[in-house]
């Protein structure tokens, strides 16, 4: 790793890439970003105006707002990511990132303290999307706010109350990965693939859902993954990708 993350090219452009609006297969998840943008400010001492000028964020995209300040909303949203649990945080992802809990979804649930509230919230929406009743952005203001206004009430008390359906809840950690449209693994063993390429790590369960795979692993594990991960040099969805490539078809 460079010094500075601007002396640092590969590392830049995969920040300025994930976070442009056009941005398609975009290489960091929202997590990622939030850390560079975290350390990118530590290392340049820019207000989050400037950061936003620098990074496109808060165009000035008409005439009659020429004159005033740059929007620093989207900038906020990722510097608000670095307090929830990292158990799920792998989960999230843009809107171009099918399969994946919405970045939007993140910061909301990003404004309550207790991070294992977080982690059942996550949960409770990646579970909703396999069924009818999916949990919308919404759904998790809603539960966000009665949590404020109730602190005493159980998390899952107030998501069985706006959902009326019990959350869904576990002590794995979380990741997902947005899979190319060209990388196919094998259907019939996908979780049996995922351990052929990690073989010293533990995977308790692996599947493919609306063109991502989702991982789950207990917190020894996860802390294997990220070790291997950060010796790689790599971003998540990079490493895994990098991974799935190897595995015989």
């Amino acid at each position: 790793m460079a010094e500075h993350l601007l002396d640092d090219f590969d590392s830049y452009s995969d920040l300025i890439l994930s976070v442009g609006a056009g941005a398609s297969d975009r290489p960091l998840t929202p997590i990622e970003v939030s850390d560079m943008v975290l350390r990118l400010e530590k290392e340049t001492g820019e207000t989050r105006r400037q950061m936003s000028r620098r990074l496109g964020l808060g165009r000035k995209t008409r005439a009659s707002s020429v004159d005033k300040p740059t929007d620093t909303t989207q900038l906020d949203r990722f510097f608000k990511l670095q307090n929830l649990s990292r158990k799920n945080a792998y989960m999230l992802g843009f809107r171009d990132a099918p399969g994946k809990i919405p970045f939007t979804i993140g910061a909301v649930v990003a404004d309550l303290p207790n991070k294992d509230d977080h982690n059942v919230i996550f949960k409770t929406v990646f579970a909703s999307r396999a069924t009818k009743t999916k949990v919308t952005t919404n759904d998790v203001r809603e539960i966000v706010y009665r949590k404020k206004a109730s602190p005493a009430t159980p998390i899952e008390e107030i998501i069985e109350s706006v959902m009326e359906t019990k959350p869904s809840v576990d002590h794995y950690y979380m990741i997902g990965v947005s899979l190319p449209p060209d990388l196919r693994l094998p259907d019939h063993d996908v979780l049996g693939s995922i351990r052929t390429a990690l073989p010293e790590i533990e995977i308790a369960s692996a599947t493919v859902r609306d063109g991502a795979l989702f991982v789950s692993l207990d917190e020894e594990n996860f802390g294997k993954v990220e070790e291997r991960r950060r010796k790689s040099g790599m971003p998540i969805t990079g490493f895994f990708r990098h991974l799935l490539t190897k595995i015989p078809g």
